[in-house]
């Protein structure tokens, strides 16, 4: 069985724990150890749900295998994730050389994130944090304009390497991509007192799905050479964008109302997460990891 986050009613003190303030930035991110189930472990509905959630949170029960979310820091599961990601990368016909390059494999700022299907791989996805003397994969064609962002004092995190396994059922799929995505928001939460800014090199046909969720464009389609492909350099400035994230993802119930002003991509997104109760302890996870200073 997975190991399930602690369960808690809220977050009402520390809303989302993120590091002390210091003038020394972490240098890499932060991790967990074991599996994240990433349907509700919760047996017992609460009791305020509507009867649309309470439907949608059963539905997440009954996945005969249920989706969970882990690091991939093992070789057994770096090697399950490269994999899934040059099976989905070549259909799109990208160039895939790039995932066996020593420097990408071997770098300790990156995160690797791993969704699975019971045994089967879903999805994929590599956060890295930018550090004073290294490079992002981006900086290969945009390392101009990520100076700037850097001379202004923010803390780039950047979110690559994004596959889920296109056989997938649209269920599956959808709450195998909003774990990726979901933990990544809670990484970029995690540096808040760094002022994170998250950047992504995306397929110019995704771009307005990312601006949909709140990023915008920082460079027009020019062509990426790692995967010797067109692409759009986009970018959030997490502080704001969370502040979306954080009422939607509090009060779901509000994504029934056609009053709610929260984006609508943003809402489909979110109800796809983690049950907001589940977040503290895995956020405990992602400290206590921390500073025991484990590293793979």
């Amino acid at each position: 069985m997975p190991d399930t986050p602690v369960l808690t009613p809220s977050l009402v003190k520390s809303d989302l724990a993120t590091l002390p303030s210091t003038n020394q930035m972490p240098k890499s991110l932060p991790r967990f150890v074991g599996a994240i189930a990433c349907a509700s472990p919760t047996a017992t509905l609460p009791s305020n749900l509507s009867e649309r959630r309470k439907k949608f949170r059963t539905a997440r029960l009954d996945i005969d295998e249920n989706v969970t979310l882990q690091v991939a820091d093992t070789p057994k599961l770096k090697y399950m994730a490269a994999e899934l990601l040059r099976v989905e990368y070549r259909k799109l016909g990208y160039d895939t050389s790039f995932i066996d390059n020593p420097t990408n494999t071997a770098d300790g700022r990156r995160l690797t994130l791993l969704a699975k299907e019971g045994a089967r791989v879903s999805g994929t996805c590599s956060l890295m944090l930018d550090r004073p003397g290294l490079q992002l994969g981006t900086d290969q064609n945009h390392e101009a304009y990520l100076n700037v962002l850097r001379q202004e004092g923010k803390c780039l995190i950047e979110v690559g390497r994004l596959a889920v396994a296109s056989e997938l059922a649209e269920s599956t799929s959808r709450i195998a991509l909003a774990a990726l995505i979901g933990h990544t928001f809670l990484c970029a939460n995690y540096f808040l007192d760094y002022r994170p800014y998250l950047i992504i090199e995306v397929n110019p046909r995704h771009t307005n799905y990312w601006k949909n969720l709140g990023f915008e464009v920082l460079i027009e389609e020019s062509w990426c050479e790692r995967v010797n492909q067109p692409s759009v350099l986009i970018g959030c400035d997490w502080p704001k964008l969370w502040t979306l994230i954080k009422v939607e993802w509090q009060q779901q119930l509000r994504g029934s109302h056609t009053s709610n002003l929260i984006p609508k991509a943003v809402r489909r997104l979110v109800r796809n997460f983690i049950p907001w109760e589940d977040v503290e302890g895995i956020n405990h996870r992602m400290t206590i990891f921390q500073h025991k200073n484990i590293s793979y």
